[in-house]
């Protein structure tokens, strides 16, 4: 009996563990960068709730959330980039750059937002929010995933860039501030640009928006830099006769392709689920764990 209760015990821990959970994969987060808007319509640039749920803007009040001032709602084991919400046309009459935030809410069931009654997701305990600075203007914002990850040779790949007029997307370390990578961009909206980086090893970074090569002028809302926070990888390991890193300064990629609409389509993705051979593989090691027990 004992052994029949273990082999049972065993079975359900590791089937559970093995089990498809998207949290898992996302943890309840938001992110979003400073950036430039012509409508009203800001930017998110990626998250992911374990609950039906909203997006909310919401007014700078002493470094804490304040006024809603713009929302969205959200579907709950979804992760979602550049999802854009949209600021109250009252509050947007009147707008002047600002710091804003953008904050993660649970729905309370009832299916209409109540800023009283839905309460602000929390995620390691601490609320889920982001804040930023919004300022009005031709659109001018950067998005990217949370960790670049270069290739053999040395390039990443921003997902998108909106600048108003002729620029740089720059890369650079966010600790020395040293740029590691930059290519030239028309005006317009870019997706999947590439760009060759110079890092060696894993790093905090952020990319940027800017006037010049070097990254020394950046394009701002109000006084903060357009830009987005990332990680970069450690680039993979080669061998010596690998191709050499390419040089700093890169021409635009030929992937990156301008787009007549001006507000980005939001994406929805879910988590990967592991292969029933695996959780067919853990429930046979059980029986027969079970198997034995009986002779």
């Amino acid at each position: 009996m004992t052994r029949r209760l273990l082999a049972v015990t065993l079975v359900c821990v590791l089937v559970l563990a093995s089990a498809p959970l998207p949290v898992a994969a996302h943890l309840n987060h938001v992110t979003a960068g400073t950036q430039q808007t012509p409508d009203g319509t800001v930017i998110v640039e990626s998250s992911f709730a374990s609950n039906d749920g909203y997006l909310t803007v919401q007014r700078d009040d002493g470094g804490e959330p304040g006024e809603v001032v713009g929302v969205t709602s959200i579907r709950s084991q979804r992760y979602r980039v550049d999802v854009g919400v949209t600021i109250d046309e009252s509050a947007w009459a009147k707008w002047e750059t600002q710091p804003v935030h953008i904050v993660l809410r649970r729905d309370d069931g009832d299916g209409e937002f109540d800023p009283d009654e839905d309460p602000v997701v929390e995620s390691f305990g601490s609320a889920a929010t982001e804040r930023l600075t919004v300022a009005k203007g031709p659109r001018a914002v950067v998005t990217a995933s949370e960790t670049l990850r270069p290739d053999a040779g040395g390039t990443v790949t921003v997902r998108r860039a909106t600048l108003p007029e002729t620029g740089n997307l720059v890369v650079q370390n966010a600790t020395t501030g040293r740029t590691l990578g930059t290519t030239a961009l028309d005006a317009g909206t870019h997706e999947s640009v590439t760009l060759a980086v110079n890092a060696t090893a894993r790093a905090d970074a952020r990319v940027l928006l800017t006037d010049d090569a070097a990254g020394e002028s950046p394009m701002l809302a109000g006084e903060r830099p357009i830009e987005t926070n990332v990680t970069i990888a450690a680039p993979p390991v080669t061998d010596e006769s690998a191709t050499p890193t390419p040089p700093l300064v890169t021409t635009p990629s030929g992937t990156a392709t301008e787009t007549a609409t001006d507000t980005p389509r939001p994406t929805e993705t879910t988590g990967s689920q592991p292969g029933f051979g695996l959780l067919a593989g853990v429930v046979a090691a059980a029986l027969l764990f079970l198997g034995a027990g009986r002779r």
